[in-house]
C-alpha cells in the first residue's frame, strides 16, 4: 500500500505545483552537499575467516565526526558488540595520512574534521561465527549482515549509500540491497536499510520465482545440501504465503525478497530464523531430512515480519538505537502476532487445513496455561525484560511468542464479535501500517488500543490491563464461543526429561537439569552436547509421548569423550485444552466463526 498524503489546506494546482517545483530544486541543492558514505568489503582471507572493510566518507562539514558500529542485530534481542570482531581499525585522509581518533564508547570513535572534507575508515573484521546475528568466511562461501561490518557517520543514517564488493576468482554473490548495473555494487536508500541487508557470497544453490511480478530467491548453503525438487515444492509454498500475506495490506512493500537458508549446524545460540527487511536467514537443519513443509512453516514466521516488526514497529524502536538494548512492552504483538499469523497465512494459503488451524490455537492456550510462571508475569513483563535472556535460559518466565499468539487469536475473535464480523485483526494490523509506519513513525500499546477501540466502539482497556499488563486467565469459553466453540480441558501425560538446552555444536547442549529427574538419573551433564537419541539428530522435533516409560539410547558428546547413555522417557501430567464445535451454534456464532475462517 501506498501512502496517501493528505493536505488540510487548499491549494490551486498551479500553486502547488510552484511549491512542489521550488522544493524539489532546494532539495537538490542540499543534496549535492551532503555526507555520503560509501563502502568496499573485500573478502580478505578465507583461511584467516577475515574481511576489510572500507569506508570512504565524503561532503564532510561538522568539526569532529562520530563514527560507530552496532552493537546488535534487530530481531535477535541479545547484545554482541560487534567491535569485538575488528582489527586494524584506522582513519586516514584524503592523501593517505592517518588522523588520530579517541574511543568515546565502546563501539564509537570520534574524528576531529575541522578543515577536512574527506575521510577514509578502514578495519579488518574476523568473520568465525555461522550464526543468524554473525559473519562467516568459510572455504566455499562467505557470509554476513550489515550490523556486523558497516559503521555510521553519527547524524547521517538518513543518507544514501552504496556497496562495492571485492571477491575471491569464481565466487558470485546475492545480497538484500538493491542491484546496480555492476554485479559487484549494490546501494541502500538510508543506513537503517544497508544494515538490515544479508549478504551471502561464494558458491551456492538458488532458485529463482516470482509473487506479484517481483523477483524472490530461495538461497540453499552449502551447494547442493537441499534437493532442487524440494525447492521448487518450497518454493511454491512460499509464493502462496507472500500472496495471501500481500493480499492483507494491500501489495508486497519490496523490490525483491531472499530467503537464506543454511543447511548446517550454527555455532552459537542465535539458530533458528531471523527476519529482515526484505529477507531473512533460517537454519534448515539436515538437508536431507528437511521438508518442505516445515520449512514453509518456519517462512510463514519470518515473512510475515515484513510487516509487524520491520516496518509495524513500537515506539521504543523508533528508530533503533544501535548502541544500547532497546526494551519494549510490546513483543508480544511483535512476534506473538506474528506467531498467529504464521497459522493464518498458510491456513489463508491452504497449507493447512482448518482443523490444523483450530489445534494451533488451543495449542497456544496450552501453551500458555501450562506455564505456571504465567501466573506472575505478564506479556508485557515478559516483552520489556527479553534482553535478560533472550537466547538463554532463565530461571522463571513466559514465552511473549506463545502468549502473543494466544492473545493475537482471542482479540480477533472479539473484534469480530463485537463487529458481527465486519472487522478483525486484520484491520488492526492495517491501521498500524498505514497510520505509523506509513506516516514514520512506531505505535504505543494506547495507539493500538485506540484502534481497536474505533473498529468496535467499545472500550478494551479493560482486556489489556487484565490480560497483557496483567495476568489474569483470560474466559475461553466465553471468547471461543463468540464462534461457537467450545473449549475442553483435560489432563494427560506428556514425555519429560528434566532438562533444558540450547543449540550447540553439532546437537543440543544441555543448559540444566532438574534434580532426580530422568536426565540426572541417565548420567547426562551441565554442558553435554545431545548428539542424537536412538539415532534420531531431530529427537526434540518427534513426539516422544509413544517412548513415556521406555529407556532410549541417548549419544552425547562430553568435551572429546563421546558415549552413548540410556534414557528413560518420564513423564507428568499437563492440562491439555481441546477445542470443539458447539452442537447447535446460533446464526450469530456461525457468521463470527465464518468471517474467522474465512480464506
Amino acid at each position: 500500500m501506498k501512502p496517501s498524503d493528505r493536505f488540510r489546506q487548499k491549494f490551486s494546482v498551479v500553486a502547488f505545483s510552484a511549491i512542489f517545483l521550488l522544493l524539489n530544486a532546494s532539495s537538490a541543492f542540499a543534496q549535492a552537499d551532503r555526507l555520503t558514505v560509501d563502502y568496499v568489503v573485500k573478502v580478505k582471507s578465507v583461511n584467516g575467516q577475515l574481511f576489510h572493510v572500507r569506508a570512504e566518507i565524503k561532503n564532510i562539514s561538522e568539526p569532529r565526526l562520530d563514527i560507530s558500529l552496532p552493537t546488535w542485530s534487530p530481531g535477535w534481542y541479545t547484545i554482541e558488540n560487534y567491535a569485538k570482531n575488528v582489527l586494524r581499525f584506522e582513519i586516514t585522509d584524503s592523501k593517505g595520512v592517518r588522523l588520530p581518533h579517541i574511543m568515546t564508547k565502546s563501539q564509537t570513535w570520534r574524528v576531529e574534521t575541522k578543515g577536512i572534507s574527506q575521510i577514509y575508515v578502514d578495519f579488518d573484521y574476523r568473520a568465525n561465527v555461522l550464526a543468524l546475528n554473525q559473519a562467516k568466511i568459510t572455504k566455499d562461501y562467505a557470509f554476513f549482515t550489515g550490523t556486523e561490518l558497516f559503521v555510521m557517520a553519527d547524524g547521517h543514517r538518513r543518507n544514501q549509500s552504496t556497496v562495492h564488493f571485492d571477491l575471491p576468482a569464481g565466487w558470485r554473490i546475492i545480497s538484500a540491497l538493491k542491484e546496480t548495473s555492476d554485479p559487484m555494487t549494490f546501494t541502500a536508500s538510508d543506513y537503517d536499510t544497508l544494515v538490515d541487508a544479508p549478504t551471502e557470497m561464494g558458491n551456492f544453490d538458488v532458485t529463482k520465482f516470482e509473487v506479484e511480478g517481483k523477483p524472490h530467491y530461495f538461497v540453499s548453503t552449502p551447494a547442493g545440501s537441499f534437493s532442487r525438487d524440494k525447492a521448487t515444492d518450497l518454493t511454491k509454498k512460499l509464493a502462496k504465503i507472500a500472496t495471501a500475506d500481500s493480499a492483507i495490506f494491500g501489495g508486497l512493500p519490496y523490490e525483491k525478497y531472499v530467503y537464506f537458508y543454511f543447511f548446517a549446524r550454527p555455532e552459537s545460540n542465535a539458530s533458528g530464523a531471523l527476519e529482515h527487511l526484505n529477507s531473512h536467514v533460517a537454519f534448515g537443519g539436515n538437508g536431507l531430512t528437511a521438508t518442505p513443509e516445515d520449512l514453509a512453516d518456519t517462512a510463514a514466521h519470518e515473512y510475515f515480519h515484513l510487516w509487524n516488526v520491520k516496518r509495524i514497529r513500537p515506539t521504543e524502536m523508533w528508530p533503533y538505537d544501535y548502541s544500547r538494548e532497546n526494551e519494549t512492552p510490546l513483543l508480544w504483538v511483535s512476534e506473538g502476532f506474528t506467531n498467529y499469523y504464521e497459522m493464518v497465512a498458510q491456513y489463508r494459503a491452504g497449507l493447512i487445513n482448518r482443523d490444523r488451524f483450530i489445534q494451533a490455537v488451543s495449542g497456544a492456550i496450552t501453551g500458555v496455561e501450562s506455564n505456571d510462571a504465567r501466573n506472575y508475569i505478564s506479556p508485557a513483563e515478559a516483552s520489556e525484560s527479553t534482553w535478560v535472556g533472550y537466547d538463554t535460559p532463565v530461571a522463571f518466565g513466559i514465552s511473549y511468542y506463545t502468549q502473543g499468539q494466544n492473545l493475537g487469536a482471542l482479540l480477533d475473535l472479539s473484534i469480530r464479535h463485537d463487529t458481527a464480523g465486519a472487522n478483525g485483526l486484520d484491520d488492526v494490523m492495517r491501521s498500524l501500517y498505514r497510520d505509523f509506519y506509513q506516516k514514520g513513525k512506531g505505535f504505543t500499546t494506547e495507539d493500538m488500543i485506540a484502534i481497536v477501540n474505533r473498529l468496535t466502539k467499545k472500550d478494551y482497556h479493560d482486556f489489556y490491563n487484565r490480560y497483557v499488563w496483567g495476568v489474569e486467565i483470560p474466559d475461553y469459553e466465553a471468547i471461543l464461543g463468540f464462534a461457537g466453540y467450545n473449549v475442553n480441558k483435560n489432563l494427560r501425560k506428556t514425555p519429560w526429561l528434566g532438562l533444558s538446552f540450547a543449540n550447540g555444536d553439532g546437537g543440543l547442549k544441555v543448559t540444566g537439569i532438574v534434580d532426580d529427574s530422568p536426565a540426572a538419573q541417565s548420567g547426562i551433564e551441565v554442558g553435554d552436547i545431545i548428539a542424537s537419541v536412538d539415532g534420531n539428530p531431530q529427537w526434540w522435533r518427534s513426539d516422544l509421548s509413544e517412548k513415556i516409560g521406555q529407556t532410549v539410547k541417548a549419544s552425547i558428546r562430553r568435551g572429546a569423550i563421546e558415549k552413548t547413555l540410556d534414557l528413560k522417557i518420564g513423564s507428568r501430567d499437563q492440562v491439555n485444552y481441546q477445542i470443539t464445535e458447539l452442537p447447535s451454534p446460533t446464526p450469530d456464532q456461525l457468521k463470527v466463526r465464518e468471517a474467522w475462517l474465512k480464506k
